[in-house]
Formats: C-alpha cells, sequence, structure tokens
C-alpha cells in the first residue's frame, strides 16, 4: 500500500522549474589592430614590459644583443602605462613594441621585427621617444 501510495505522490509531483541560463557579459571588442609598419626607416619605439614577465626578459636581450636601446614604460609600476596599453590592445598583454603609435604583441614578432629594423639600417637614424 505504501508502495503505491509513493508512486502516486511521485507522479503527481511537479516538475522542477529549469534553471535559467546566466551568461557572463559580452567582452567589449578590443580596437582594430592596424597594420604594423615595415622597419626600413627610422621609427618611433615603445616597449611596454614588466620585469619579472619571462618573454619579455626574451625581448629585453634580444634588444641588448643587437645593441637597441628601447624606451620603456612598466606596466607593474606605472598605472598610466598600463592605462595606455589597455587603450592601444584591450588588453594588458607585455611585452608589446610599440611601433609609430601601432602596437605588436608576442615576443618572437616583436624579437624578429627587432632583427629586421637593425639589419635594414633603420635603426641608427631612429627617433627617440619621449617615453
Amino acid at each position: 500500500m505504501f508502495r503505491r501510495l509513493k508512486r502516486l505522490l511521485r507522479s503527481a509531483a511537479p516538475e522542477p522549474a529549469p534553471r535559467p541560463v546566466v551568461r557572463p557579459p559580452a567582452r567589449p571588442e578590443p580596437p582594430p589592430m592596424p597594420s604594423v609598419p615595415a622597419p626600413d626607416a627610422p621609427r618611433e619605439l615603445v616597449l611596454y614590459k614588466y620585469d619579472t614577465c619571462p618573454f619579455c626578459r626574451r625581448v629585453f636581450q634580444a634588444a641588448d644583443d643587437l645593441g637597441l636601446e628601447l624606451p620603456m614604460r612598466d606596466t607593474r609600476q606605472d598605472a598610466e602605462a598600463a592605462r595606455e596599453l589597455r587603450a592601444l590592445t584591450g588588453g594588458t598583454q607585455v611585452p608589446c613594441l610599440v611601433i609609430d603609435g601601432v602596437p605588436l604583441l608576442e615576443s618572437r614578432d616583436i624579437i624578429a621585427w627587432l632583427e629586421a629594423y637593425q639589419s635594414s639600417g633603420a635603426a641608427s637614424g631612429a627617433p627617440s621617444s619621449s617615453a
């Protein structure tokens, strides 16, 4: 008798309401990236970095090996530098080499660009940035 009553009560119980799907808010789209200037002419360069980043260290070493002195902005020490980087790229990824106002991300791409810049001879007449 109790079994039949339990079955009857289970069949009469209402279905639980489906849980609403909660999605996180959409991230704003980063600004479109303009094409990186060619390394064939003197350019204004600024490297956004922080000292303990291993990828930044890779870029530091390459710039040192090439004899290039890059103006640098530390995004961990300088809140304004972090805001500038976010405005340029939509994020805070470092290293970021800004070439005439155009960001270049990824350490290997930065090193390849710096090597081409140095070999083209454009680095010897490069303007210095006031960063």
